[in-house]
């Protein structure tokens, strides 16, 4: 289990600490099962996932409320890149006709896409 998912899940842990010492066991269980839940959700997605619950929640949440709003903000990330990429395709085929000694063409994936070009 990478020991960033746990310094996170463990930060998360902390703000929703239980109030009776008796249920401080169960806590430190439950944070042990959550960690390993979670240890397969990219590292970046995790940290804004949690800092999303956390500022909007007032429960801990379950690895399946976590997996699935990371996964809302992995896509919320991506989405409009293929608008993007058509008006770069569009950059391109207007370079191309224009310029006979060239040919332009998008390289690179999202986020890092750039229009690049090699001789003809």
């Amino acid at each position: 289990m990478p020991p960033a998912v746990g310094r996170v899940v463990g930060e998360l842990g902390f703000r929703y600490r239980p109030s009776a010492q008796a249920d401080l066991e169960a806590h430190a269980h439950a944070i042990r099962l959550l960690t390993q839940d979670l240890a397969d959700v990219p590292i970046s997605l995790l940290e804004a996932a949690v800092e999303r619950w956390a500022a909007t929640k007032r429960f801990m949440p379950r690895a399946c409320e976590i997996i699935e709003l990371a996964g809302q903000i992995g896509a919320a990330m991506v989405s409009g890149t293929k608008a993007a990429a058509d008006q770069l395709q569009a950059h391109c085929d207007r370079l191309n006709a224009t310029d006979r000694a060239r040919f332009w063409f998008v390289a690179g994936q999202a986020p890092d896409r750039r229009i690049d070009s090699r001789p003809r």
